[in-house]
């Protein structure tokens, strides 16, 4: 019994269920309650994780001290302190413990922290975790690709809808296990870079079966054409260079500089030349310092009126910006041939929508603790594990920037998370 429960076999298990059971169940109503529906199998997987390995704890009473945590481990609690006492001093303390539109409540951080201390303190970086995640990627992609063909094989539209009715029939655009074409593009931005990297830095045949689930996700996000989803992958792809490679020193630098040598190129091209439309455009704009609200589907409007509003201390409380009355953002669809109005519950960048629910120094605790193990990362390159699974947090961190958190797929970021602060600790060196 005592060699069974193990709290490393329980993270393990927790690991493939939140691969498995939290990535395809979605309830019974599909897309119309998705949000709820995730949360609800979240809260019960995770809560019977925490039973098991209490009950592993005790059996195996490890010494559990402060002097042995690291500085992502406590950054992570200040964060989460950080976060309820936000909660705690907000006008909307009873919206704000569980959330009032997105269930991002400090509940649901709370989970997300606890999850991501308890597998950065048992979770282990295996092939077996690795091949799981590549095929239950490529099951999720196969979905999808059938129904981007109009099909509906698990009835997750409503009757009679499918992918084709998007932003006509009903707002927005919906697809897999996740809902929201937006969060599916998170996803996939943590699961490209693990496969690619793989590929890149294993041996052995079998690493051959990374290619197809790989040009799975590719094509599906290409397809769907998010572009958080499209600018963290091959960003963070071409970020990921000088570290993922196996080059020394020198070889690092002169990448390094190439890189960023073809970064001024490009910006200089797109500052001389514009093509009139499209995000070429949009960016040209920008470079001559010429803004328009509506550029990056409505985004710099949505930042602009967050900031105007900012609490800067402690914010105003978890999930609770629906409640600022937010003037709507307003966009022509020229496919519906009127003016959509939306309301504005989410910064739609994950940083600053920190900033304004749980204010400057929950945000500070956040990004150091990113930063400590980005510092991590690049100091342990030679382990194909944590180049793999740096390269994921950093492509995730980058679509982040224009995307937002919510509960279909920020347990996978903060597993990943929790996974490459246990790979990369000095004990483990």
């Amino acid at each position: 019994m005592k060699q069974l429960l193990t709290p490393q076999r329980a993270t393990t298990v927790y690991l493939w269920s939140l691969m498995t059971v939290f990535l395809f169940c979605c309830g019974s109503q599909g897309y119309l309650n998705m949000t709820q529906a995730k949360f609800t199998i979240f809260c019960i997987l995770t809560g019977l994780y925490l039973a098991v390995l209490g009950l592993c704890l005790l059996l195996h009473r490890p010494r559990l001290s402060l002097k042995h945590t690291t500085w992502a481990q406590r950054l992570i609690l200040l964060y989460l302190l950080l976060t309820w006492i936000s909660t705690l001093l907000s006008p909307h303390r009873a919206q704000a413990i569980l959330g009032y539109s997105r269930r991002e409540g400090a509940v649901t951080i709370t989970l997300y922290c606890v999850v991501f201390l308890c597998i950065s303190a048992y979770g282990r970086a295996t092939k077996s975790l690795l091949f799981g995640c590549a095929a239950t990627a490529l099951a999720f992609c196969l979905l999808c690709m059938v129904q981007l063909t109009g099909a509906n094989p698990l009835g997750l539209y409503p009757q009679g809808l499918s992918w084709f009715d998007a932003y006509t029939a009903y707002s927005g655009a919906y697809l897999g296990t996740i809902g929201n074409v937006d969060l599916v593009a998170a996803y996939i931005c943590r699961v490209i870079p693990v496969l690619w990297v793989s590929l890149l830095r294993l041996r052995g045949r079998a690493r051959s079966f990374l290619a197809l689930p790989l040009a799975a996700a590719l094509f599906v996000l290409v397809k769907i054409s998010v572009l958080a989803g499209l600018v963290g992958v091959f960003g963070g792809a071409v970020l990921s260079l000088p570290v993922v490679l196996p080059l020394g020193k020198k070889g690092r630098i002169l990448l390094a500089c190439g890189i960023f040598g073809c970064t001024l190129a490009a910006m200089a091209l797109i500052f001389a030349v514009d093509t009139r439309q499209g995000l070429w455009h949009e960016l040209h704009e920008l470079l001559h310092g010429r803004m328009d609200p509506g550029f990056g589907s409505g985004r710099l409007y949505i930042w602009q009126q967050v900031w105007q509003r900012i609490h800067p201390l402690f914010g105003t409380g978890p999930d609770t910006m629906l409640l600022a009355r937010i003037s709507p953002f307003s966009r022509y669809d020229a496919n519906l041939g009127y003016t959509i109005l939306g309301q504005i519950d989410v910064a739609h960048n994950d940083y600053l929508n920190i900033l304004y629910h749980q204010g400057a120094l929950a945000l500070a605790a956040y990004l150091l603790a990113l930063i400590s193990l980005a510092v991590r990362w690049i100091r342990r390159r030679e382990d194909p594990a944590a180049a793999i699974l740096g390269s994921s947090v950093l492509c995730y961190c980058i679509q982040a920037f224009f995307g937002f958190s919510m509960v279909m797929t920020a347990p996978f970021f903060w597993a990943v998370l929790g996974i490459l602060d246990s790979q990369t600790r000095s004990e483990r060196a």
